[in-house]
Order: C-alpha cells, then sequence, then structure tokens
C-alpha cells in the first residue's frame, strides 16, 4: 500500500491526513479472489474431501500468488498459477496425512454423524471418498476435466505435463471411480 499525505487546510500547524491507497497487486489479487474464490475453494474440496482443508488450501493459494505477484510473468496466468499452487499444497498435505497416519492413533466412533443422516449425504461421501481413494494425478486429472471442465491441454499445462500424460491419468482415474461406484446408482 502507498501512502499519500495531506496537508489539513486551514491549518498552519504540519499535521497531514494519511490515505492509504491500494497497490496495483493488491487490487488485481483482490478481484481475482473475487472472481475465483468459490470456484478454487470447490476444486479443492474434490482433491481434499474436506470442505475446511480445501478452505485453508484456497486461502493460502491466494496468500502465494499475493507474494508471488511481481514475479509471475503474466498475469493473465495468474488462474492457472492459483489452480497448480492447490494442486501442490493439497498433494503436500496429503503426505503429511500418510505420514501421520502410519503412527498408530486411537480411532473415535466411526458412526456417521446425525448431520450425514440427516442430509441424506451417502452418495456425496461415497463419491468424494472414491475421488479421495484415487492416485493424486489420477485425482488431479478427473476433477480438472469433468468438474472444472477443463480441456486436456489446460490441464496440461496447469500441471506441466503431457497432454498424453493426462488422457491417461484421467481415463484411469474414470475405470477406477466407476469399478469402486459401480454399485451406486
Amino acid at each position: 500500500m502507498r501512502a499519500l499525505s495531506e496537508p489539513l487546510s486551514g491549518q498552519a500547524s504540519p499535521l497531514r491526513i494519511v490515505r492509504v491507497v491500494p497497490s496495483d497487486r493488491e487490487v488485481a489479487v483482490r478481484a481475482l479472489y473475487e472472481a475465483r474464490y468459490a470456484e478454487l475453494v470447490r476444486f479443492a474440496t474434490f482433491l481434499t474431501g474436506d470442505a475446511h482443508v480445501a478452505e485453508d488450501v484456497s486461502q493460502e493459494a491466494f496468500v502465494r500468488v499475493y507474494d508471488a505477484w511481481d514475479r509471475l510473468d503474466d498475469h493473465d496466468r495468474a488462474v492457472a498459477y492459483l489452480r497448480a499452487t492447490v494442486v501442490n499444497l493439497t498433494r503436500g498435505r496429503h503426505r503429511r496425512r500418510l505420514v501421520a497416519e502410519r503412527k498408530p492413533q486411537p480411532q473415535p466412533g466411526s458412526a456417521p454423524s446425525a448431520e450425514d443422516d440427516a442430509m441424506g449425504r451417502v452418495s456425496r461421501s461415497a463419491v468424494l471418498a472414491a475421488v479421495a481413494a484415487l492416485p493424486t494425478r489420477q485425482r488431479v486429472c478427473v476433477v480438472m476435466r469433468h468438474w472444472l471442465r477443463m480441456t486436456e491441454g489446460e490441464i496440461a499445462t496447469t500441471l506441466e505435463i503431457s497432454i498424453g500424460s493426462v488422457r491417461t491419468h484421467n481415463k484411469r482415474g474414470v475405470e477406477a471411480l466407476q469399478r469402486t461406484l459401480g454399485g451406486l446408482r
């Protein structure tokens, strides 16, 4: 932020009013946040399976875009940078969770919550669990392709892999979901 100072009119004293003017970076990231935050949280929810974690990941992605704004070569690619950041943050959280799960921990009751029963989210939770069980690349490709409706080229650019790899990961992910969810209709 830049501070602009103006003398108080009609005053002989050296008091000044200071106005805070947002920088171009703040304006641009704020506009990006307002336009893409909800979409990014939904994307992260599919990757993590947890809405609260998805919000944390999305917010962290925007912080990283803000920090890297001056280093971004093309500000028009900020959305792709955000998506790639969400994928990388999700991958890191997944790795940390796997390490934590290797340590034996007491398991709380495994009965579904009353809220889940009341809302009838059985099929939704089954889909989220099936998506979460996919290997990371397959999960990311399936969500980007079928939920975000990104083209294979956009996915390849975001993940920095070939279009053939995107096709392979997507195909394998969809086949695994069909095997897992085949009984749910």
